[in-house]
């Protein structure tokens, strides 16, 4: 995920110093050769039309937040998640500085303040469909699951990782605040993790009610497991499940309609795949499309528009280019990016929204990206007939851009590890001359 995660040591070095203290309609059969992606914009000036805004100006910073939520049933507040366990409610007006915990999942949490790996934590949260009525909600975490001992040095004791999404169910508290209640945990995927890092974690429910979890390579560099273009690991893909109805006998079923139930050389589960580590997935709420954007390793980092059954390269090609560099590949056989840029303009991307807010009417229809590290903020306009995608520069410097969410009104929200708050994108004011 997006904190000393998605990039090899080697690549990480330099900037640790300064970062230490962060945490990195048409659908295409998998052969067939899509349109060339959108490189990144020249540098923009310092006169940029947009600027990036306390979201929340009330609010003191938070820990890490990693993800803004709402739901209509209750109308009144967000729900931050932030990476070390703990999941509040505050005001939707920003003004006021009070917040509820929801949520404090801290003890059963592996993250970075308990022992785990900069990229680990509680990475994902997610609303029931039914919500309104069943007040259950979704979230995945790391979780230490016991330790070994190190084969080649004798003594030391390694934890065994794994990935879990639970279900919980909420409550009205005496004082009717809401709360989620520990008690009623309900296991519904244990994914074992080898390595600490590149753990995706993104969840949210489609349109078809489905749950969609974005899971990473397993991690460490150039994914040596070769998960990637596995189909018989769940790693290094994007998963569809249906967990309505689910109990501990069975906590989730298979969607019929999944591209590869029937074959026995794949977990059916899997709905895409090839991802190194996807940080972060989200739905166009009109349209439906799904988009991720996938950390790269040496040199390329991409934007995705995830199709059904979709092979997107990794470890095979890093965006449109052969991996590892000078190899020779059968590109045709992977999708490629809508968007890509170079090791040059960061090196951490961040997955963003479809903006489809009404104060900034030209961005309708783009897909809103950062770079974690550079702090450069984009967005692509994707040409599907054409395929001459426009990438757009909007901020030279955004922050340690952790995460996006969309706001209830369709403003896009900008969750940053520095300066540890949520900011708000919008349109800059223009100066007025006496």
């Amino acid at each position: 995920m997006h904190v000393g995660k998605r990039f090899s040591a080697s690549q990480n070095a330099p900037l640790m110093k300064l970062h230490a203290f962060l945490l990195s309609t048409l659908i295409l059969p998998t052969s067939a050769v899509a349109q060339k992606p959108a490189k990144a914009a020249k540098s923009a000036t310092q006169d940029s039309d947009y600027e990036v805004v306390d979201g929340f100006p009330g609010q003191k910073p938070f820990d890490r937040p990693l993800h803004l939520d709402h739901h209509a049933a209750d109308p009144d507040v967000y729900y931050v998640v932030q990476q070390y366990g703990r999941i509040f409610r505050i005001p939707r007006d920003g003004k006021e500085g009070t917040r509820q915990l929801f949520l404090d999942w801290r003890k059963t949490t592996l993250s970075p303040k308990s022992g785990g790996h900069n990229e680990e934590g509680l990475l994902g949260f997610a609303f029931d469909p039914d919500f309104a009525q069943n007040g259950l909600v979704y979230i995945y975490f790391s979780f230490k699951s016991g330790e070994r001992e190190s084969r080649r040095r004798p003594g030391r004791k390694f934890a065994i990782r794994e990935s879990r999404i639970s279900r919980l169910e909420t409550k009205r508290t005496a004082s009717g605040s809401v709360v989620a209640d520990p008690n009623t945990e309900l296991v519904l995927m244990k994914i074992p993790q080898p390595y600490s890092n590149h753990n995706g974690g993104t969840i949210l429910f489609g349109k078809d009610k489905m749950l969609y979890v974005a899971l990473g390579d397993g991690g460490l560099a150039n994914d040596p497991k070769l998960n990637g273009q596995n189909l018989k690991t769940l790693l290094g893909s994007i998963l569809r499940v249906d967990v309505r109805g689910a109990t501990k006998d069975q906590p989730y079923s298979i969607p019929k309609d999944n591209p590869f139930v029937g074959r026995e050389d794949a977990r059916a589960e899997i709905w895409a795949y090839g991802f190194r580590n996807p940080w972060r997935i989200n739905f166009d709420r009109e349209t439906g499309d799904l988009w991720c954007a996938d950390v790269g390793q040496n040199i390329w980092e991409e934007v995705d528009r995830v199709v059904k059954g979709g092979n997107y390269g990794w470890n095979k090609m890093e965006g449109t280019h052969p991996f590892p560099p000078r190899s020779k590949r059968d590109a045709s056989k992977f999708l490629p990016p809508v968007a890509e840029y170079h090791h040059k303009d960061g090196i951490s991307i961040t997955g963003g929204q479809v903006y489809r807010g009404k104060k900034m009417p030209e961005l309708v229809g783009c897909y809103i990206y950062a770079d974690y590290v550079s702090g450069r903020l984009w967005s692509v306009r994707e040409d599907r007939e054409g395929g001459k995608h426009e990438v757009q520069l909007l901020i030279r410097k955004a922050g340690a851009v952790a995460s996006f969410c969309e706001g209830a009104n369709g403003e896009v929200f900008v969750l940053t590890y520095e300066p540890h708050k949520i900011l708000k994108l919008v349109r800059r004011a223009k100066k007025t001359t006496k």
